[in-house]
């Protein structure tokens, strides 16, 4: 195994998660480990309301509270749904980390 990691931006949701170029057969191959969570649920998380149809996707969300949609990962980690194709159900409240948190984790530059 070659010993170097492949360089993810920080909102990545592999960031947590190992990952290798490894060679096989001769040829280099990018191997992901056990992927870890990013974020799990905590008290200080603010509850969000989904209003109407239009803003209940996963990445949708995550633009709105934090600009950036490839932070959709961490609202399905903290609300227990890992399928982006899922879309948050009308007037369902999720849970919604504070950018602060994020800043905190490396997730985000605030």
């Amino acid at each position: 195994m070659l010993d170097s990691r492949v360089q993810l931006p920080a909102y990545s949701m592999w960031t947590a998660t190992p990952i290798y170029e490894v060679e096989v057969e001769g040829e280099n191959t990018i191997v992901f480990g056990l992927m870890e969570p990013s974020v799990s649920a905590d008290p200080s998380d603010e509850v969000l309301e989904i209003p109407r149809a239009g803003v209940n996707r996963m990445d949708l969300v995550a633009y709105k509270s934090y600009g950036i949609a490839d932070l959709w990962h961490v609202l399905a980690n903290v609300n227990n749904s890992m399928d982006p194709l899922v879309d948050f159900s009308l007037r369902e409240k999720i849970r919604v980390p504070k950018k602060t948190r994020l800043a905190q984790l490396g997730l985000l530059n605030v």
